[in-house]
């Protein structure tokens, strides 16, 4: 038997699970057969608004209808709106009012319906119906509706007035039709619904935001941002059907047949918030959202084409694109930048990482980059160098320091501020060329090559630099070491040469080695001394190639020295470990992958770097700065450094141990049959040096190897004709031939064909037989390197109705670039090839004549094999 307070009304009407507070009130206010506004001052709460206590009760107001109602507090908080504040609703803390929701403009403050459900539940109906992402009934498999067919306005059908409808789940808003005050009637349990498909994208949608709406108080924030991923989408989704319709994917047209194959209503301002509207978005966002579909990418691609379109400038630019899109969150965010990246310039790749396997926006200040430049050398690592420098395409022979210096100023962009460009963060290195450094890595050694692996290894070294650090502080070296402030011990490197018999050199030579100390301390090479020689630079990039092993450790030691001298506790070297890049194809070649044996074997068995440089089709400054990470270097002697072994070297060894024992070196020559280059460079000296040393000991030495034999298809002839006559390289005819380079051009002297300077002009289509002779245009354009990329340019120009229109389609839309090189072509040929009068581009009468024989002259090269098989 129920005990009956003297507040306790008799009659109880217990609530409906999930049920909103006014269908509730109405509900119960119809059972005892008064208003609304009655039932309230009943239980003690007279003056109260519906409307008010359906966002948030408070304690009294909780307390009062507990009483009145036997309704426990935690049933009455659930039937309100504010389990859901800052989810779904967004409720003004300071008053019951509701402000704009999280997402949608669908404030809540009136309910979409369902039909069936009203009628089965005498017009009651669940708070879910309040939410901006109710719209669809999963129950009865209809999209739910916003407006009384009759009206069509808001039907309230949970509110019981004293003019009526006495009928339950009819629209209760004023009739302008009937008089004054009088209810609209219309029953809205008969309204015409949609119908919606079992296994449809619509009902699924509205399963999962179920879902995440029943979610626990933890995994609120986690709902949240699902929410805005989903309504970020699902209103560019809405727009695009009205800007982008013809090239949606199946996926939309599938949504709309769902939906009545309506078109979404939209305002000139904003998209409408109606269920209709919301289960189109919402239905499409999810597809792009996750992955499962098989319109999953095609659809988010859509999408932003639709958000494109939508700006009206900057369409192309990746920071007003993404900008667009942070309040959504990061996730979705980095894949906006992933999907823009193959249309950004570098820039704009490294300062978002767009090309990297975790795109971020830019969050960095000017500080944080500052704190990154002291943590990288000028010059960028040798090892990572080695792994972006591409590989060689022909015989051109990259000049390395520039692109170095490139690569490290480009490493501060990622993160970065936008006032941060390249031209800003090249000083704080220390690198003031910028122009010479950008265009190294952009438009020389990337010119052909896909810059996404560069762009993906800055970026994520960049961060990983970050967050790990580096144990060497570059900032502090560059402003402590200089050529005047770095010391050498010349008494320790005299000591040195009278150990290894070496000659001490003059001033040249410690000029070299104060330079390599110096690279060693800073991470950089430094221009020469005032007073070094014009051919001081070509011998210090010898000297990192041919430096014995025993004075590159000489030259670290006195790194070290340096060091402790300024109270400096730091290696003397260090590069970041590869493991930090992942998900890269690296252009050039990782350390890693050369085995140090077969190498240092290779440079005892070659005579210069550009034959070690063959071998392994690489470039030769891959080579040198193999030998400048490992300290391994060639033993072949080289007059560039000066002359490192002196005749009396023999009686100025005094210390022999290891493999210059006696013993031990006659075992290894005798016993074990090495060729005196490998015991030289097991030994760190010449193999002059091994050899006077075993004629001192009395061991026989083996006769030398012959030399290459003559061959009847190497004569003088044929080198004068190849070399002179059609200006092709000394390089290429010995890959022809087989043989070395050094062994062709001692032919060569032999036989009194004069040897072009290093760098001269060379016939770039002299490998080609032409079945006519070149005319003297073509043979004067094609005296450089680069003669055939400039020929595929040029005769693709004419047709096209400007140079800008052209250089969008053939040269990365740099229009002043490809004037200039036309400009040159024509200076070179002596004659204008394109006429700028015409419209559109059209040769002139000999510019016919020339881009017909550079047309013919691209068909052979293409034909050709390439120089490397």
């Amino acid at each position: 038997m129920t005990l009956w307070t003297p507040d306790r009304i008799p009659i109880a009407v217990a609530p409906l699970p999930g049920e909103a507070l006014e269908s509730w009130i109405g509900a119960y206010a119809r059972r005892l057969r008064v208003t609304n506004n009655t039932f309230l001052t009943a239980v003690g709460l007279a003056g109260s608004r519906t409307s008010h206590l359906a966002l948030r009760l408070t304690p009294a107001e909780i307390a009062a209808l507990e009483r009145a109602t036997g309704v426990g507090r935690h049933v009455l908080t659930g039937m309100t709106l504010e389990p859901y504040d800052g989810l779904a609703v967004a409720i003004l803390p300071d008053r019951r009012k509701l402000s704009r929701p999280p997402a949608w403009r669908f404030s809540g403050s009136r309910a979409r319906y369902c039909p069936a459900c009203l009628g089965e539940n005498a017009g009651r109906g669940p708070v879910f119906w309040r939410l901006p992402w109710a719209f669809a009934c999963t129950t009865h498999r209809t999209l739910l509706l916003d407006f009384c067919p009759d009206c069509q306005r808001a039907p309230n059908p949970w509110k019981a007035r004293r003019l009526g409808p006495r009928e339950t789940g009819a629209c209760t808003r004023d009739g302008s039709n009937v008089g004054f005050r009088a209810a609209c009637g219309a029953d809205l349990t008969q309204a015409p619904v949609t119908p919606l498909p079992a296994a449809g994208l619509i009902l699924a949608a509205q399963r999962h935001i179920t879902t995440l709406l029943a979610a626990e108080a933890s995994s609120r924030p986690a709902a949240l941002a699902e929410f805005k991923r989903l309504y970020a989408l699902a209103w560019r989704i809405l727009r695009g059907l009205h800007t982008v319709a013809d090239r949606a994917p199946e996926a939309v047209h599938t949504v709309l047949a769902e939906c009545g194959g309506v078109l979404p209503q939209l305002t000139t301002e904003d998209v409408g918030h109606d269920a209709h509207n919301a289960a189109i978005g919402t239905a499409l966002a999810r597809i792009a959202l996750h992955p499962g579909h098989a319109d999953h990418e095609a659809l988010f691609e859509w999408v932003l084409e639709a958000d494109r379109s939508l700006l009206k400038r900057q369409k192309n630019n990746m920071g007003a694109m993404a900008d667009r899109w942070t309040w959504s969150g990061p996730e979705l965010v980095e894949r906006v930048l992933t999907k823009l990246d193959p249309d950004a310039t570098l820039h704009a790749r490294l300062r978002y990482g767009s090309a990297s396997p975790q795109p971020c926006w830019p969050e960095l200040t000017a500080a944080s980059i500052t704190h990154r430049a002291a943590m990288t050398p000028a010059m960028l690592w040798p090892g990572w160098t080695m792994r972006l420098l591409p590989r060689p395409k022909d015989e051109y022979d990259p000049r390395a320091g520039t692109f170095r210096r490139g690569c490290s100023s480009f490493l501060l962009l990622p993160g970065g501020p936008p006032q941060l460009n390249f031209e800003r963060v090249g000083p704080l290195l220390g690198n003031h060329e910028i122009n010479s450094d950008r265009d190294s890595v952009e438009r020389r050694l990337y010119l052909n090559h896909d810059l996404t692996p560069l762009a993906s290894a800055l970026a994520q070294l960049a961060r990983a630099l970050d967050e790990h650090g580096s144990p060497i502080d570059y900032a502090r070296r560059r402003a402590t070491f200089t050529n005047s402030s770095v010391t050498l011990d010349l008494n320790a490197y005299a000591r040195l040469c009278a150990q290894q018999g070496w000659s001490t050199g003059r001033q040249h030579r410690v000029s070299l080695l104060r330079w390599y100390l110096l690279t060693l301390l800073t991470g950089e090479a430094h221009p020469p001394p005032p007073d070094a020689s014009f051919r001081f630079a070509w011998h210090c990039t010898e000297f990192r190639f041919r430096a014995p092993l025993a004075l590159r450790a000489f030259l670290r030691q006195q790194a070290e020295t340096n060091l402790e001298q300024h109270k400096i506790s730091e290696p003397v070297t260090w590069e970041p470990p590869e493991a930090w890049v992942t998900d890269v194809s690296w252009p050039g070649i990782s350390p890693a992958s050369i085995v140090k044996s077969e190498f240092r074997n290779l440079l005892g068995a070659v005579g210069s770097v550009h034959e070690a440089a063959d071998a392994l089709r690489l470039t030769s400054e891959h080579i040198r700065l193999y030998c400048d990470l490992t300290e391994i270097s060639t033993t072949t002697p080289s007059h560039v450094i000066g002359r490192h072994h002196t005749k009396r070297m023999v009686t100025k060894v005094k210390i022999r141990e290891g493999v210059l024992a006696p013993a031990e070196l006659r075992y290894l020559y005798e016993n074990k049959l090495m060729e005196i280059t490998h015991i030289a460079n097991l030994a760190s000296c010449s193999p002059e040096t091994v050899r006077r040393l075993l004629q001192r000991d009395g061991v026989p030495l083996r006769p030398r190897p012959g030399r290459l034999p003559q061959r009847p298809d190497i004569t003088r002839e044929w080198l004068h004709h190849e070399y002179i006559e059609r200006q092709r390289d000394m390089a290429n005819l010995a890959r022809e031939r087989g043989v070395t380079h050094y062994h062709l051009t001692k032919l060569a002297r032999g036989w009194g064909i004069p040897i072009r300077r290093p760098g001269a002009q060379y016939n770039a289509i002299g490998h080609l037989v032409l079945p006519w002779t070149p005319s003297p245009a073509i043979r004067a354009v094609t005296l450089c390197r680069a003669a055939l990329d400039r020929l595929r340019v040029i005769v693709q120009i004419p047709g096209y109705t400007s140079f800008a229109a052209a250089a969008r389609d053939i040269y990365d839309g740099r229009d002043s670039a490809l004037r200039q090189r036309l400009a040159y072509i024509e200076r070179t040929a002596g004659f204008r090839v394109i006429d700028r009068s015409s419209m559109p581009l059209a040769p002139t009468p000999r510019g016919s004549d020339f881009l017909r024989e550079a047309t013919e002259i691209l068909k052979f090269a293409d034909q050709a094999p390439t120089l490397a098989t």
